[in-house]
């Protein structure tokens, strides 16, 4: 399976001892009741892989441990102790005192008494192991987030919540007569009188698992079926309680049927298979696919198969949104509420990662927080952007940042980072402030109006998560990785940040803060950058948003911290938490030529304005020739000459190719057409024409001058965008093997400021 120590703490050194989080692919455990004496023993093998740091395994096991070995040979029970990681009360961790190499696979086979578990008894439903008359057992796992050591780690060796594992459970109960039955969410199959075995998915992790083990005479149930509008799937439900119990069974199941469907209409799938399984007695606690609650906290944990269990927190600290989120739905009305910055800050969410509570505030704090959002956005828009979350993570791990991060793609609201920063993470306003940027050139320092803005050093591109620093191309079909590196240049700590990838896909000479860079592709969210200190941090591309071959893309990039927000309407070089990468990669062999289109634009401004665009040759590539093309010459007509240039005088390569779509991947949009989804083709002399850039090659040509630098006067009315496109040519007399360099300006007439740019890098074949 999947490995998921992603999401788990880093080592740490407790006691001496390199403590190293574990991957457990598999729990083997059997648990063995005897009538007669009243007791119960365990006996349990893990099977595990060791991640990327040599060390010592650490596991969770609130039992008192008998023997234990490793991989078969014996470990003395001094290397096996419980040591404080610094999570808070009861929240210690047991560790195998024998370092283990990077990357080696294992098993730990623990044997242990049952008892009450030494773990906290916070909750109203603990867990227990009850001998009555008959002898009678009433043995129950007893799950809460609201005290350490009370998930699957009471009874049976697991792991921190960030782990997904497969369970195989054995119950064995001997020396009673009475009849006993198991309740439970996993697949039970009984093997012999008081004998079953419980089978719980690999997808579940320590909190997942529901067990109770009850004498016959003492509950009762009922099922009902339930059919799902979403899924279609039929949905058994399964609702026991006490005998002596006083919930209405059939009335519990008819709220179930309506709940459940609810929950699908307005979620998402449920993830659970064909079952719901219920144990109506006290409190309320959700497990995956079923609960043990109260008939008046049912509605609430049936919504946690949904949120919680169906998207799971990837770590305790984590756990706060599903409760928040549940309050938000179920428990208050859905209002949409201001966020009030001066209100005290609120920590749901710890950044010790070996926390194992979840916070309390959760339940008001976090209905807040969802509040304060959804006056950002609106209460429908803010429930629709949760759907397509849990479609994305259903059956898997979420953590707060990516919670975060997929929100801010999604709304483009840039206030929901201070909201994050000062209502989930707890962080109060910096006294010191940090002053976060991304250097737009190489000889950048992090101040504005960079002379070479639209190729910025401290962005990149790669294939693969691979740690590497060189841009590369995108490749189309698969996920690819932005890359930027953050500088803080401030007095203060940047104590969280985020930093959002957008991707627009045409050739542009400016971009604006925010409409540009939000709503964006890609975002990640990231900590504690001290004054004068860099870090790199990067974020998935996904596949299906790299544009196919041939078309061109800019990257833009913001980083938003609170306190230190980039100003609305400014422009990549006006402010230095902005940058973008605008470079277009192409191999061409001598005499070859690429037609790139590209936007200009007078959006901003409500007069009309002249510019001049300015081709720029770097040392070498003063020969390539570069011509501007547009379809008409109204924005040119009296600026030069030049405007008077005649029509089709397309290379003859291009005229003799058919005006049939080619290899080029998306349409080319004329000027009104051109928005953030439409995708801009590159044209060259080997491609077969594409009917619309060929009708551009067909316009008005205007050559610009050879030489280190040349421009081409231009006039935009106001709130005007235009397409034209540049067509550049390797010279005869190239040098294969040489990188030819342009780069192609909007330079304000007047001003003579530079207002945006792109770049072209020819590589001669």
């Amino acid at each position: 399976m999947t490995t998921n120590l992603a999401f788990a703490p880093p080592a740490k050194t407790v006691d001496g001892l390199n403590a190293v989080p574990i991957d457990i692919d598999t729990i083997v455990a059997r648990l063995a009741f005897d009538g007669t004496t009243q007791s119960g023993v365990g006996d349990a093998t893990l099977e595990f892989h060791c991640g990327l740091a040599n060390g010592c395994p650490v596991f969770d096991l609130r039992q008192v441990i008998t023997g234990a070995w490793l991989d078969s040979q014996p470990v003395p029970l001094s290397q096996v102790r419980r040591h404080d990681f610094g999570g808070g009360p009861d929240a210690g961790m047991m560790v195998l005192a024998v370092s283990l190499p990077a990357g080696t696979r294992h098993t730990l086979r623990v044997t242990y008494t049952l008892a009450t578990p030494q773990a906290s008894t916070a909750g109203s439903y603990q867990p227990r192991m009850l001998w009555t008359t008959g002898p009678r057992l009433a043995f129950n796992f007893g799950f809460t987030d609201l005290g350490a050591g009370r998930y699957l780690e009471a009874w049976v060796p697991a792991n921190l919540i960030y782990d997904q594992f497969e369970l195989h459970l054995s119950l064995h109960l001997v020396n009673t007569a009475l009849a006993h039955q198991v309740i439970s969410n996993g697949m039970v199959t009984s093997t012999g009188p008081n004998q079953w075995e419980v089978h719980f998915p690999q997808r579940f992790t320590a909190l997942s698992p529901l067990l109770e083990l009850r004498a016959a005479d003492t509950v009762t149930s009922m099922t009902g079926n339930v059919s799902l509008p979403v899924s279609g799937a039929t949905v058994v439900i399964e609702a026991w309680k006490l005998v002596s119990g006083t919930a209405d069974l059939p009335t519990q199941i008819a709220n179930l049927r309506t709940w459940l469907a609810d929950n699908e209409s307005r979620i998402g799938p449920y993830v659970h298979g064909n079952r719901f399984v219920v144990f109506l007695n006290v409190g309320g606690m959700e497990y995956e696919g079923g609960t043990t609650s109260s008939p008046g906290a049912l509605r609430h944990e049936a919504f946690h198969s949904w949120w919680a269990r169906g998207v799971k927190p990837a770590s305790q600290a984590d756990a706060w949104w599903d409760e928040a989120w549940t309050t938000f739905n179920i428990d208050t009305p859905p209002v949409a509420a201001p966020f009030d910055f001066a209100a005290p800050p609120v920590e749901l969410c710890p950044h010790n990662p070996w926390i194992r509570t979840t916070a309390s505030a959760s339940y008001t704090s976090g209905d807040r927080l969802f509040e304060g959002l959804a006056a950002l956005v609106g209460v429908s828009a803010l429930e629709a952007h949760m759907r397509e979350l849990y479609a994305r993570y259903r059956g898997a791990l979420l953590t707060t940042a990516m919670m975060e991060e997929f929100l801010l793609c999604r709304t483009g609201e840039p206030l929901l980072v201070d909201a994050f920063h000062r209502f989930v993470y707890g962080m109060p306003d910096a006294v010191r402030k940090p002053d976060l940027w991304l250097r737009d050139a190489a000889s950048d320092t992090g101040g504005n109006g960079s002379a070479r803005f639209w190729d910025s050093p401290d962005l990149w591109i790669r294939h693969r998560d691979d740690g590497g620093t060189t841009h590369q191309s995108p490749e189309f079909g698969q996920d690819n990785w932005f890359y930027a590196r953050v500088r803080n240049r401030g007095r203060g700590v940047a104590r969280h940040f985020v930093v959002t990838f957008n991707v627009k896909h045409f050739a542009g000479t400016q971009f604006a803060y925010p409409d540009d860079f939000l709503p964006c592709v890609a975002a990640i969210t990231g900590f504690d950058l001290g004054p004068g200190q860099s870090t790199v941090v990067k974020a998935r591309w996904p596949r299906e948003q790299v544009p196919p071959p041939g078309a061109h893309a800019c990257w833009l990039a913001a980083v938003i911290a609170r306190g230190d927000h980039p100003l609305v309407g400014r422009h990549v070089n006006e402010h230095n938490n902005l940058a973008q990468k605008n470079l277009t990669i192409v191999d061409l062999r001598r005499d070859e030529w690429i037609l790139v289109p590209f936007v200009a634009r007078n959006v901003h401004s409500s007069a009309t304005r002249r510019y001049v665009i300015e081709v720029r040759r770097s040392a070498g590539a003063e020969g390539v020739e570069a011509v501007l093309v547009h379809q008409n010459g109204r924005p040119f007509d009296g600026a030069s000459a030049r405007a008077a240039a005649t029509r089709s005088r397309e290379p003859a390569d291009l005229r003799a190719e058919s005006p049939a779509r080619g290899d080029c991947g998306a349409e080319y949009l004329p000027d009104e057409e051109v928005s953030a989804s439409g995708a801009a083709d590159i044209l060259t002399s080997r491609t077969s024409a594409h009917p619309r850039l060929t009708r551009i090659a067909q316009g008005i040509e205007l050559p610009f001058d050879d030489g280190a630098a040349a421009g081409i006067p231009v006039v935009l009315r106001a709130r005007e965008q235009i397409v034209p496109a540049l067509r550049v040519r390797v010279p005869r007399s190239a040098t294969p093997g040489r990188k030819l360099q342009l780069d192609l300006v909007q330079r304000d007439a007047r001003t003579r400021k530079v207002m945006g740019g792109l770049a072209i890098e020819l590589h001669v074949k």
